[in-house]
């Protein structure tokens, strides 16, 4: 199974479940024509690009750093029906569906989570310029899919590119940090390919049961900084050939 211009796939977790009550009718739709001849092998969670296999991915990257203890406990609850791997799956469909004026499906546990998501300021009076949009950059072997790029309507100028995170409580909504790197990632790749389409501004949307929150950052002064760091420490653990 590979995807062409979209990370999207089968929905998951819509088993016994509703129809969103949310209509998008406030996201007019834009989209971004896809990067050409770059591809997503979602089950490698592989890229490839011009035919040739894209080296790393923007996950790998950006928790490269990542402490043993941390990865044994994301792992530790990644799995299983209250796991952060479908909550994510599922809210990540729900929302791409909701900016793409389709409908979804979703099971009735999954309602905290959405309605205050789906109703947050952020996504009214908007056009949806992409989703889940699959992104390389020109210089550097490493790919990426950003959660979607939205617009006002009333300002086109002013283009936002998101990431949603999900997490399993209220509280963790506020703790819950910002993934500036994997955002600069994502902006600098896309102005590569869309220099037309300027990003203003990145935007982490924290989606929790009862309650969403938005943070907003700059691309040049938060997010491609922060990237440009991680790229840099990453790329000094890559073995080197001795020639």
């Amino acid at each position: 199974m590979f995807v062409i211009g979209s990370s999207s796939g089968t929905f998951w977790g819509c088993v016994a479940g509703r129809v969103c009550p949310y209509s998008a009718e406030f996201c007019n739709q834009f989209v971004q024509d896809p990067i050409p001849d770059l591809v997503f092998f979602p089950e490698a969670h592989r890229y490839m690009w011009r035919g040739d296999w894209v080296l790393h991915n923007v996950s790998e990257v950006v928790s490269h750093d990542m402490s043993p203890f941390a990865k044994d406990a994301m792992e530790k609850h990644r799995h299983g029906p209250d796991g952060w791997e479908l909550r994510g799956r599922v809210l990540h469909r729900v929302l791409q569906a909701h900016l793409e004026n389709q409908p979804s499906v979703h099971e009735d546990r999954w309602d905290p989570w959405i309605e205050p998501l789906l109703s947050d300021p952020l996504f009214k009076g908007i056009e949806t310029v992409a989703t889940e949009y699959l992104l390389v950059d020109r210089y550097r072997s490493v790919a990426g899919s950003c959660d979607f790029v939205i617009r006002h309507k009333d300002d086109p100028t002013f283009v936002i590119l998101g990431d949603l995170k999900t997490v399993s409580s209220k509280k963790a909504v506020s703790s819950r940090k910002s993934p500036l790197a994997q955002l600069g990632a994502y902006a600098r790749m896309w102005v590569q390919f869309n220099p037309k389409v300027r990003i203003t501004e990145c935007v982490t949307v924290i989606s929790g049961p009862d309650k969403c929150r938005v943070r907003r950052h700059s691309p040049e002064d938060d997010c491609i900084p922060a990237w440009e760091k991680c790229w840099g420490e990453f790329q000094a653990l890559q073995p080197r050939a001795d020639f």
